[in-house]
């Protein structure tokens, strides 16, 4: 990995609230997986979504909710620090903070969903997250698309008991 990647990945990005610092590049696995650390501040929200590549998140602090979709329907469940989450490819899925404190966990994923988040993510600057603007959205869903990633609707995420806008 070239120093000018190390330093970009050391530092700290937003997507939409949610910031991730990568901690280990594709490049350093012989392209295969990526592992990242993430903050979910408090009333944050990933709507529901899916992707062929598989995560898994180990829980370091909080109390981090994960929605997933099964055969028999789908539920949330409530993991604490010390728990592990695998998500599998292509399953639906959401995550959310609904407590008072910052979720943090570390992830492992694939290469491609890596290149996706280093596409959408933006550097942190040090200013408040603000809510995405129209411009913004409009980029996520078609980067979003390109990698062939599934976006749950509006009634899809309510259906879940996720309010979007």
């Amino acid at each position: 990995m070239s120093t000018e990647t190390r330093e970009r990945d050391e530092r700290t990005f937003d997507i939409f609230g949610v910031q991730i610092k990568f901690l280990v590049a594709p490049e350093q696995t012989s392209d295969k997986i990526s592992v990242y650390h993430g903050t979910l501040p408090p009333g944050i929200v990933i709507p529901l979504h899916s992707h062929a590549e598989p995560e898994v998140f180990y829980v370091l602090d909080g109390g981090l909710e994960v929605y997933r979709e099964s055969d028999a329907g789908g539920g949330w469940s409530t993991t604490q620090a010390g728990d592990v989450v695998a998500v599998a490819g292509d399953v639906k899925h959401a995550l959310r903070n609904t407590s008072s404190q910052p979720v943090t966990t570390v992830a492992i994923t694939q290469d491609h969903l890596y290149r996706f988040f280093r596409e959408v993510a933006k550097p942190v600057d040090g200013r408040e997250p603000a809510p995405p603007s129209p411009e913004e959205m409009q980029h996520f869903f078609a980067v979003a698309a390109r990698h062939g990633y599934w976006m749950g609707s509006p009634e899809e995420n309510a259906a879940i008991g996720i309010r979007l806008g």
